[in-house]
């Protein structure tokens, strides 16, 4: 997956027969207003920048303009598509799809390009170092210092990160809404992977979230059985185009 996120990213770059180089808006940790750069060829040109050089690459995001203006038509769609399953609920997991509504809503999204931006690892090839045509933005910081719990949980938001914690610890203590999946949550990692986590007495299994991850408890396909699947992939998807706080 990875692999072909890179290469629709240099296919996408790629396409104009005639080179521009691309300008980047740079966001850091405690900014409000960005620093642009404009020339910027490649990306090692962006990435590469000594007043970067001190940034934890694993959540930092690089996103493009048109591609923004799509992840945030998706999670206008996204919560459309919720909306509409909670008018068309009978029982009592309204209550579920009013929670992660305004989650969702709160959410800042951007068109995130899936590409890895370390210095070392742009530098190995020319795959890796793609050029840059349009305009992005850039958010780079310092190491987060939290984790954020979201979804069908009682008390969202974040939560101090600690080494060697799992996903169960930081979910003890939560208590889940009606219609949450209660044996198995989502970890999103801040450079963009997911993966399914077993959190129930009879499945556990001890997996360590990143600083700055989000701990997603999603829809349980044993209420939600229509689309349930469905559902936590969108949401997984649009959580995987957050702006770093």
């Amino acid at each position: 997956m990875m692999k072909q996120s890179i290469a629709a990213l240099i296919l996408s770059l790629s396409a104009s027969s005639v080179f521009a180089a691309g300008t980047v808006k740079v966001f850091t940790t405690g900014t409000t207003e960005p620093k642009t750069l404009t020339g910027a060829e490649h990306l090692i040109d962006l990435v590469g920048q000594p007043r970067l050089a001190n940034s934890w690459w694993p959540a930092a995001v690089i996103s493009e303009e048109q591609a923004t203006a799509t992840a945030q038509r998706e999670q206008q769609a996204l919560l459309a598509r919720l909306a509409a399953y909670g008018r068309d609920d009978n029982g009592g997991d309204a209550a579920a799809i009013s929670v992660l509504c305004q989650q969702i809503q709160a959410l800042k999204v951007t068109g995130r390009q899936f590409i890895p931006l370390d210095p070392d690892t742009v530098r190995v090839g020319e795959r890796s170092n793609p050029p840059l045509q349009g305009n992005y933005t850039l958010w780079v910081g310092p190491q987060p210092a939290s984790v954020t719990l979201f979804g069908l949980v009682n008390r969202p938001g974040s939560q101090p990160f600690t080494p060697g914690r799992d996903v169960v610890s930081y979910l003890e203590g939560q208590s889940l809404i009606a219609g949450a999946d209660r044996s198995y949550a989502w970890v999103v990692y801040p450079d963009g992977r997911t993966q399914k986590v077993p959190v129930a007495y009879w499945n556990k299994r001890h997996v360590e979230p990143m600083p700055g991850s989000i701990i997603f408890v999603g829809l349980s396909d044993s209420v939600w059985s229509n689309t349930p699947d469905a559902l936590n992939a969108d949401i997984l998807h649009t959580l995987t185009q957050r702006i770093p706080e």
